[in-house]
């Protein structure tokens, strides 16, 4: 038969069925995309870290912010949170001049009874051009985890700008439920 010929045909039901196990196995084996920490929550085991990063600050990329969120003992029947969910990573200045690099977080704490949720907001900061800040810090019953990256002037707390304009935060974890 020739190959012209077979493409007039009309294909078989075992035929379909061949083409469609083999583009499966193709599939299989082709790395997926990357997913996000939020993503990955969803359809982990426990208690493994999961990555987040690398977030930039808007514009010129002149703060970075990458590292891993590991939840411990979810709660997913009565308080849709972890137990205690330790946050670590680096944050870097990529800033010749006196501005310095920022990883600001927003963390959703659940009460004890479940029914009241609370922000907290915790921050990093680095002025030391090129020369990542390692961070780990730890909270309980977090439901919700949001970043924000900025370069900004050196200070004690982040700019106004930093904490609430735009862009928007970047969810790094999301308590699955």
């Amino acid at each position: 038969m020739s190959a012209l010929h077979l493409l007039d045909a009309t294909p078989s039901p075992v035929a379909l069925i061949a083409v469609a196990s083999t583009a499966m196995l193709l599939s299989a084996g082709t790395p997926a995309k990357a997913t996000t920490a939020v993503e990955a929550g969803q359809m982990r085991a426990a208690d493994a870290p999961l990555a987040w990063g690398p977030y930039y600050s808007p514009g010129a990329r002149r703060a970075k912010a990458l590292g891993t969120v590991t939840p411990t003992g979810e709660d997913h029947e009565v308080i849709p949170s972890a137990a205690t969910l330790t946050v670590s990573g680096k944050v870097s200045d990529l800033t010749l001049t006196s501005s310095c690099g920022w990883a600001v977080f927003n963390i959703a704490t659940v009460n004890a009874a479940g029914n009241k949720v609370t922000w907290k907001p915790h921050h990093v900061r680095t002025c030391t051009y090129r020369t990542p800040k390692t961070f780990s810090f730890s909270y309980h019953r977090v439901y919700q985890v949001d970043l924000k990256v900025c370069a900004e002037r050196r200070a004690p707390e982040p700019s106004i700008q930093c904490t609430t304009g735009n862009p928007a935060w970047e969810p790094i974890y999301i308590s699955p439920h």
